[in-house]
């Protein structure tokens, strides 16, 4: 199926993928491993903190989508998006932390002084362990729109829920962030 642009559309390419998979075809899985790749680890890594703990739940997500490739119903990329904010969700519910590092992150700036760096790893250090505290839900919405800028459209589709319990959620959030850095940030 074609759209008014004429390019295919990428969910009929995604089924043509699966068929193929499912047909035999183990090899044609990587075609989707490389297309969803990024998108996903990058949720993956703002729900956790943790370039190590994304790439796992990554790959834990492929391996089980690839067991469960059958069970596709509709599209794939927000089948294989809920695999990996599940697991993600699993993992804050198993896993106390007091401080997230997001290594591209940690690099200094060249324009700042030392001391604005300073800050600015402080102030980067304060948001993550706030963010870590959030319940994991308002997390996902919040990193999901601040982090990943994702419409609130696209993010209902994906979590299957509606626009206004997501706008809710990532108000919520921002209102738990304020209250967790206002004493220091007033």
């Amino acid at each position: 199926m074609t759209s008014a642009t004429g390019q295919v559309d990428q969910a009929d390419l995604d089924q043509e993928v699966i068929k193929r998979v499912l047909n035999g075809s183990r090899d044609s899985f990587e075609l989707l491993i490389v297309r969803y790749s990024d998108p996903l680890y990058r949720h993956a890594l703002g729900m956790t903190g943790s370039p190590d703990v994304a790439e796992d739940i990554l790959q834990q997500s492929f391996i089980k989508a690839y067991a469960h490739l059958g069970e596709v119903r509709g599209r794939f990329d927000a089948w294989v998006f809920r695999i990996v904010a599940n697991a993600c969700k699993d993992w804050l519910k198993n896993i106390r932390r007091s401080h997230v590092s997001y290594e591209e992150d940690d690099q200094p700036s060249s324009y700042s002084t030392p001391e604005e760096e300073l800050d600015r790893n402080e102030l980067r250090t304060d948001l993550e362990v706030a963010l870590a505290a959030l319940a994991p839900a308002l997390r996902e919405a919040f990193v999901m729109k601040h982090v990943e800028g994702r419409s609130y459209e696209e993010m209902a589709e994906l979590l299957r829920t509606t626009v206004g319990a997501l706008k809710m959620r990532v108000h919520r959030a921002r209102e738990a962030l304020q209250h967790l850095l206002e004493g220091k940030y007033a």
